[in-house]
């Protein structure tokens, strides 16, 4: 199952109370649960120095993907 992943990450620029903007950024992750789209998240944003913070996780339906691994004869 995919899930649509919305992460925000810190910037430098702060809004009129002091707090930090966020820069939001969606991936979609492939997974069984929320807890394993989290964990993924986490090793994924493990080494980048900003901080971040899991906005939103949805489900994400798709009938297929198509791209050139999964259906290579639609490239040609």
């Amino acid at each position: 199952m995919y899930y649509l992943v919305t992460v925000g990450f810190e910037t430098e620029r702060v809004d009129g109370e002091g707090n930090p903007r966020l820069v939001k950024t969606k991936f979609p992750v492939e997974a069984e649960s929320v807890e394993e789209v989290s964990a993924i998240i986490g090793k994924y944003c493990s080494g980048d120095t900003t901080n971040y913070e899991i906005l939103a996780i949805n489900k994400l339906v798709i009938e297929r993907v198509i791209d050139k691994k999964n259906t290579p004869e639609y490239y040609k």
